[in-house]
This record gives C-alpha cells, structure tokens and sequence, in this order.
C-alpha cells in the first residue's frame, strides 16, 4: 500500500514545522503524498512542492478554513485549489487579517484581565512574522511558564469558552464550501467528530462538501467508523490526515501516524478536475 497523509499544517500558519521540514518528516515515515492544509494560508504550498520534488513526496495543496454555525467552529478543508486565483487570495487575505486583529485582542485581554505580561511582538516572533493565530499566542504561555502546555492554554485562557477569547470573522460552512469550490477545489469537512453538535454534520452534507475527515488523530475508532457509515451514504470521499502541527512526540512529530490509501488523493483530483 502507498499512503498518504491529508491534514498537516506548517510555519506558514500555526505549525512549527517548515514546508522542507515537514516533507522530510513525511518521505522518513514513508508517506508518498502530503496535503499542505494551512489555516487561511497557501504561502506553505510552493516551499512544499519544491522540497517534493527532492524527498519524492507529492503535495496535495489544501487549505483550511474555519466556519461556525451558532458557537460550533466547523473546519472545511479544500484540496487541489487553485492557488493562484486572485479572487480565492483576495478573499483568504481577508481571513487573515482578521485572524490578526483578533490577535490581538486576545492579547489586550490577557493583559487587563490576567494581568499577563505579553506583547504582540512576542507572539510575531512565534509565528515567525508570518500569519498569526492562537497557537502562536499559546506557545507564548508555554514559555513563560504560565501554563504547562498549548492544551492548557486554551483551557484555560485562549479557548472558545475563555475570558480571553474573541470570535473570529464569522462565515458560515456554506459560504467555506464556495470559496473552495470557486478555487477550482474539493471541500472536504474536516475532524467532524469534533464538532460539538453532532447532528450538524447531516446539514453540512447539504450544503456540497464532497468528502469527509473519517480518520482523524482526535477521533475514536468509534467515532471513525459512525463517519465512515455516514460517508458510505452520502457518497464521499473519505479523508484522513493526522492534523500535524509539528509538536514532537518521542522526538518525532505525528504527520502519517493518521494514514489513508493513495487511491483517496485519485478521488480527490478527479472530483476536483470534474468541478
């Protein structure tokens, strides 16, 4: 079997990970094909597909777009768009401004709330002047010894639920769902077993995702197989990735240890030659 793995993320978003270095960490775990799925970002693709073309790893170029619905955040991936269309980076330029601005926000309220002693320049040097997020905001806790890890920060202070937080640009799944299709690409509803009312996932359906995030490194084997029952019904692609943001675990980071079969990357350009 040759495998793939559809859902890692890199320095051009939240990942800790270079373009390089991630494809490097794929061809080691025997992958033969990566999706680069970047939160609001392809600035990750090019640097990928050239490191590809050494390690002799494909890259599936994606995106991931963040949705919600009420206070659900639902995550849609797009694969095989379009990266240089105007329109698709004049829309996604929009997202991540917006992902900025409440940046820095969130930085202004752990300071008068918490009391926190953070800058907007620290977090920038997270991300390392790139696209800032959340995570870049975490790490910065972890740093200063305020929490002991990016789980507790959002637990604590940074997440959906937290003083801290503030609501990004609100698009709902349907208008993530056009901006992928109007790219030329595939929409693909990503780790649904995290989202937090589960009969959404039915209406969703509805709006043209063409595949689902079945095998996910936050899904049970439970949950899996319910996804899988419901993509066998509706006649989707099924995905899987292992959402690889580069944090190391015994020294290696997670990008293949969520895997699928190549043949998933052949629906996918077909679905995406077919649009």
């Amino acid at each position: 079997m040759r495998y793939v793995d559809l859902h890692n993320h890199t320095t051009a978003s939240d990942g800790l990970l270079t373009p390089a270095q991630l494809v490097k960490w794929g061809a080691q775990k025997g992958l033969v094909a990566i999706g680069v799925t970047d939160h609001d970002t392809t600035d990750g693709i090019q640097g990928a597909i050239e490191a590809g073309r050494g390690f002799g790893v494909e890259i599936v170029p994606g995106i991931e777009l963040s949705t919600q619905i009420g206070d659900n955040e639902i995550h849609m991936l797009g694969y095989y768009i379009d990266i240089h269309s105007i329109e698709f980076q004049e829309e996604i330029e929009e997202l991540k401004e917006d992902r900025y601005s409440r940046s820095i926000k969130m930085i202004d309220k752990l300071r008068q709330i918490y009391k926190i002693s953070i800058s907007l320049e620290e977090v920038m040097e997270k991300s390392g002047n790139k696209a800032i997020a959340r995570p870049h905001i975490g790490r910065v806790l972890v740093d200063k010894g305020i929490v002991k890890d990016l789980n507790q920060a959002f637990e604590i202070y940074i997440g959906n639920d937290c003083p801290a937080y503030v609501p990004r640009k609100n698009i709902n799944p349907k208008q993530g769902i056009e901006i992928i299709k109007k790219a030329g690409g595939v929409p693909v509803l990503a780790h649904p077993g995290l989202i937090k009312n589960q009969s959404l996932i039915e209406d969703i359906i509805h709006c043209g995702i063409k595949g689902i995030e079945v095998y996910h490194s936050k899904h049970t084997s439970r949950q899996s197989a319910y996804l899988k029952t419901i993509a066998d019904k509706n006649c989707l692609i099924v995905t899987g990735g292992s959402d690889c943001h580069g944090d190391l675990i015994d020294g290696k980071p997670i990008i293949g240890d969520i895997k699928v079969g190549y043949s998933v990357v052949e629906k996918l350009k077909n679905a995406a030659s077919n649009n």
